[in-house]
């Protein structure tokens, strides 16, 4: 029955996919922390209401929250911001070319 296996496989990457994409809420947690200091951030210095954030990568290093984001304005531009400590400020790069998925 390869069929059966090839279909079993299948439903156990599905449930693994569905957890995973459903695993933000820590992510979601720790960006009530970092979230409102980078909206602040990128409105005093780019002028740029964010509508969201994407590809966020949290780490814990040696004790500090590292935080990688992608940042989305309302008015379609794209930044990409990098937190190397928790008490330390964002450090922001425009992308030039919004349609380029790594900038």
């Amino acid at each position: 029955m390869p069929g059966k296996t090839t279909r079993s496989r299948v439903l156990v990457s599905v449930a693994l996919a569905a957890a995973l994409a459903s695993s933000p809420a820590l992510s979601q947690t720790s960006e009530q922390e970092w979230g409102p200091i980078l909206r602040d951030q990128m409105l005093v210095s780019y002028d740029c209401e964010v509508a969201f954030f994407s590809q966020v990568a949290e780490r814990n290093v040696n004790g500090e929250v590292i935080v990688i984001a992608k940042v989305h304005c309302i008015d379609k531009r794209t930044f990409d911001a990098y937190r190397p400590g928790s008490f330390e400020a964002f450090e922001v790069h425009p992308c030039e070319n919004p349609e380029n998925r790594v900038c």
